[in-house]
């Protein structure tokens, strides 16, 4: 499968373009510069991250395949929903200085399939939401378990793999913003944001569950964010399937 990286030029555009038709909702913040507004998210210069608004919508899956995705996609398979535009984390994440990498792509080269592993600056993710009138901070592995050993995700790193672009009715569509895979478990092939796996959405054979003790209510609003790290990602376990 052919993945093309669309120019910083036409996110900024889009970026603009919502912006402006979404302003009423976004307003400016003049005293606070070293922030960024876009609907649904929040980037901090200053301090280096990203907060994006959502909510929790699923707490007792059986079989996750993500993290975090939009409305009226894939509600059925993921903990976190948001109306932030995947686009527009992405957006985020480069003016915080990233440049993204590649989703997992597959190609048949003669009778053999050809894996060409995720890639992309590592970015660690957390939740905060508010609890018996106190703010909550959790890494988001530990709200996700292996049902094959029961241990939690192992760790909150994901890469910044940047989904991809692809050309239908002579637009560049960003295939995160038409599919909804934000923050993924398995790959899927557009994740804006994947795991350092070989696992993809046709073999993980239900592997990842949801910690349901872990997670609030159904409905409770969650900031995710994420925070570009340092850590060589090669020095990462690769998650492999049934592990």
């Amino acid at each position: 499968m052919l993945h093309m990286k669309c120019p910083l030029l036409i996110l900024v555009a889009l970026c603009l373009f919502t912006t402006s038709v979404q302003a009423q909702d976004t307003p400016p913040t003049a005293s606070k510069k070293h922030l960024t507004k876009l609907p649904g998210l929040v980037i901090d210069h200053k301090n280096g991250y990203l907060d994006i608004s959502g909510k929790v919508v699923l707490r007792d899956g059986d079989w996750l395949e993500l993290l975090l995705c939009t409305p009226g996609t894939r509600e059925h398979e993921s903990i976190l929903s948001t109306a932030a535009r995947p686009s527009h984390i992405h957006l985020g994440l480069i003016m915080l200085g990233l440049k993204p990498g590649k989703p997992m792509t597959a190609q048949k080269v003669g009778e053999e399939l050809k894996i060409t592993q995720a890639s992309g600056p590592l970015i660690s993710v957390d939740l905060i939401y508010i609890e018996d009138d106190k703010q909550q901070i959790v890494n988001a592995n530990k709200w996700i378990y292996n049902k094959n050993t029961g241990n939690d995700l192992p760790d909150n790193l994901w890469l910044f793999a940047g989904s991809s672009f692809i050309k239908a009715h002579d637009q560049n569509i960003y295939r995160a913003d038409a599919n909804g895979s934000v923050i993924t478990l398995v790959h899927f092939g557009d994740d804006m944001l994947a795991r350092q796996t070989q696992v993809n959405s046709r073999n993980d054979n239900g592997q990842w569950q949801a910690r349901t003790k872990n997670i609030p209510p159904l409905g409770t609003n969650v900031t995710i964010r994420l925070t570009p790290i340092k850590t060589d990602q090669k020095t990462l376990k690769t998650e492999n399937q049934g592990s």
